[in-house]
């Protein structure tokens, strides 16, 4: 113990977690194709009547894009509360995380796949992280999420 660490100090476990936040949001590229499928709902009404067709083509637009919004999962680390999607634990619970490159990922979710895994990913975030939980209450063999930061959450989450 240092001459400047209070006994309690000393004696207090490492704190492994940290608080971070991560939203899953579409690429440009994405954004770009769900505005124009939105927008194409125009074309429906287009020969009939065209000033529809434009305003049937920006609400439409503006809904798909509301819906991304609403859809785009999060990973969420904050005051010891690990949660992805809608699913949370307490961080303690939190036994392994694994960093998942591409190529990695794309086995993940294909052949290396357990059914009964929690995903929370997206086709546009490439890399992830494979989460193992210490839970015997918990049929879930691990969680599988799309990050853009994966050695990050690994470093958060301690393993």
């Amino acid at each position: 113990m240092s001459p400047d660490q209070t006994p309690a100090a000393a004696s207090a476990p490492a704190q492994k977690v940290k608080n971070l936040t991560e939203s899953l949001w579409p690429t440009p590229g994405v954004w770009l194709g769900f505005t124009a499928f939105g927008a194409a709902f125009g074309l429906i009404p287009g020969p009939i009547n065209v000033p529809f067709a434009i305003g049937t083509a920006v609400v439409m637009a503006a809904v798909v894009l509301g819906l991304v919004v609403l859809w785009t999962p999060r990973l969420d680390l904050t005051k010891g509360v690990f949660s992805a999607g809608r699913a949370k634990v307490p961080a303690t619970l939190v036994a392994k995380v694994e960093p998942l490159d591409a190529a990695e990922m794309r086995t993940a979710l294909g052949a290396g796949l357990d059914a009964r895994a929690y995903r929370s990913t997206r086709a546009w975030v490439k890399t992830g992280i494979k989460v193992t939980l210490d839970d015997p209450q918990d049929p879930t063999p691990y969680w599988l999420l799309s990050t853009r930061r994966p050695q990050e959450w690994v470093r958060a989450l301690g393993s």
